[in-house]
């Protein structure tokens, strides 16, 4: 476990599954990269990172903890009863629900509201 990750592709390769915070572009890579996934969203009172968790947790791609019930052992439970099979379905499940073209998808949109 490290707070901070300078090489996060490099990180990405070789996980089996990520435990991190549930921002929107943290979110996009992790299904970009087909990672299963434990988010913990940062507290909001309007629940952002909650939400951006829900896409993939809805998904089967993920789990979540929420912070005010994070834990040592409620971490420690949750991997623990995560098989093999169950991740690598996880992981199955984020790489299909990423959205890689958003970028076309955005500029096409934009490139038609100019005509």
């Amino acid at each position: 476990m490290t707070e901070f990750i300078d090489d996060v592709d490099d990180a990405y390769a070789w996980a089996d599954v990520i435990v991190c915070r549930s921002g929107a572009l943290t979110v996009s890579e992790v299904s970009a990269a087909g990672l299963a996934a434990i988010f913990i969203p940062y507290p909001h009172k309007d629940r952002q990172q909650a939400l951006n968790a829900d896409y993939l947790v809805d998904a089967g791609a993920a789990k979540m903890i929420e912070q005010n019930v994070l834990s040592v052992d409620a971490l420690h439970e949750m991997l623990a009863d995560l098989g093999r099979e169950e991740l690598l379905q996880m992981a199955i499940e984020s790489r299909k629900a990423a959205k890689v073209s958003a970028d076309k998808v955005v500029a096409e949109a934009i490139q038609a509201l100019t005509k």
